[in-house]
């Protein structure tokens, strides 16, 4: 129905709500991909003989699975508009945090815990509330890997394409469609497309891990590691692993910071050609650029020692990577606490399993500003444009990069205060607040067990803000989205 109250004016009075009918239908059609999450888990929890675990999680599967039969016969409406795709959106994320949850509660988890514990690992952030997980079955550890694995791709790239179709999918998102490529027309085929390239990346990653890394732990990293997830089944993260295991964890991390389409692109059209049309080089040249930036400062300040600098050098990937793993304590590191910041906020690629800003992104505001320094120098008539890989930038690109840095700015701002008013430092405060938002994972120990509640549940905000790229999640509650109305 279309909102034309009194008092709306312009553009906004041709505004749409989101129906809740059709939203309903919409996240009823999406039950099987729900059930996955907890499905999986609950069938290694069977064979482990943790029978609690494995009841508590295949009744939200087996619930979500009897949904997805019912819902074959139900068709999402073919005027399916982007505000109820958007809802939609948020709600899975929601839904998939809520099926894991008694999971989390049989493990020994409050209800506040475990459902933070769920919506981390959904939205492939890392951090934990959790205690003794050394004491958890494998099972258990599985359950957070198998949740991160699914957060990087199932729900946030196939699910959703599978939802809205190629060209909402991407606008919402901030990701470019395979369709926009030239090759592939079929929303299904492109979700096709984008999952078994990373079914590939991960069967590689588990392969390798479970060489470096002892026992089965190997392919627990390795699920965290391709989703930059950042979960480990030591409560130390990579620290005890071995260098190689830590180096080759840090690579899968840097692959899942790809574009996701990039691979597909460069098996269609070659390596060349992926690189030239792509962001990739750009997103490289930051991980690895800032990685040297960040090891000179380390030997400027504190001296050469490869003890130090090594672990340091990881723990920046793992930050620029958004994935969370830490080879050695975050602030033990050695290097300035601000390089780590920074290369958080910016993250990795569009279209990848990382959070943050993103490069593309980082790009587009970069020439906006340099574009202003060269107007300044240009005669009144000179027609300038931002470009972007050749090309003139769309103005909806250049204003969705600008407002989503300045929702980001604020939404860290609020955080980081209200960090600073439970009695945190602000230094540390405002590294918590960012690895939140930008789904990284890495802490100083602000965000952990003994968090006040109030405080948890803020941080649960933040990293849905931040996987959703903070419009997906906010509108959500607005009350002219409609959904929120009685």
């Amino acid at each position: 129905m279309t909102s034309t109250g009194l008092g709306q004016r312009g553009q906004a009075a041709a505004s749409v709500t989101a129906r809740r009918r059709v939203v309903a239908r919409a996240l009823v059609k999406q039950s099987f991909v729900l059930a996955i999450v907890p499905a999986l888990p609950a069938a290694a929890a069977a064979a482990e003989g943790e029978i609690v675990l494995s009841v508590a999680l295949a009744a939200p599967a087996a619930l979500l699975a009897a949904l997805g039969l019912i819902a074959r016969r139900i068709e999402i409406d073919a005027d399916l508009r982007r505000i109820e795709a958007v809802v939609t959106l948020s709600l899975v994320f929601l839904c998939s945090a809520v099926a894991i949850l008694p999971g989390f509660i049989v493990l020994g988890m409050p209800p506040l815990d475990g459902f933070f514990e769920g919506v981390s690992g959904i939205t492939t952030t890392g951090l934990s509330v959790a205690r003794g997980t050394e004491d958890w079955p494998w099972s258990g550890h599985f359950l957070r890997a198998w949740t991160q694995w699914c957060g990087g791709v199932v729900v946030a790239v196939a699910g959703v394409a599978l939802l809205m179709g190629a060209g909402r999918a991407a606008r919402v998102m901030g990701q470019q469609s395979v369709g926009d490529l030239g090759y592939v027309a079929s929303t299904r085929v492109q979700a096709r497309v984008i999952l078994i390239g990373y079914s590939a990346l991960t069967a590689i990653g588990i392969a390798g891990c479970l060489i470096l890394l002892p026992g089965f732990e190997g392919p627990l990293v390795a699920l965290a590691a391709v989703s930059t997830g950042g979960f480990t089944p030591r409560p130390t993260s990579l620290a005890e692993y071995a260098l190689a295991g830590q180096v080759f964890t840090m690579a899968l991390c840097v692959a899942g910071a790809v574009s996701l389409l990039f691979y597909a692109q460069a098996l269609r059209r070659g390596p060349r050609v992926a690189l030239r049309e792509g962001t990739v080089p750009v997103t490289l040249a930051l991980i690895f650029g800032g990685a040297a930036i960040f090891a000179a400062a380390d030997i400027v300040l504190l001296g050469w020692d490869p003890a130090r600098l090594v672990p340091g050098v990881l723990n920046f990937v793992s930050a620029q990577t958004t994935a969370g793993f830490s080879a050695a304590p975050v602030l033990s590191a050695g290097a300035p606490v601000i390089l780590l910041i920074l290369a958080m906020v910016l993250g990795g690629d569009v279209g990848s399993t990382t959070g943050g800003i993103k490069a593309a992104r980082t790009i587009t505001l970069a020439k906006m500003i340099a574009l202003v320094f060269l107007r300044l120098r240009l005669p009144d008539r000179a027609v300038t444009h931002v470009r972007i890989g050749g090309k003139r930038a769309e103005v909806d690109q250049l204003i969705l990069a600008t407002a989503l840095l300045g929702i980001y700015l604020i939404s860290a701002l609020v955080f980081w205060l209200a960090l600073m008013a439970g009695g945190y430092e602000p230094l540390v405060a405002l590294f918590d607040a960012v690895s939140a938002l930008s789904g990284v994972g890495l802490s100083t120990g602000v965000i952990g067990p003994d968090l006040p509640a109030a405080l948890k549940a803020l941080t649960i905000g933040a990293m849905m803000l931040g996987r959703l790229e903070f419009f997906a999640f906010i509108v959500l509650f607005l009350p002219s989205t409609g959904i929120s109305r009685r």
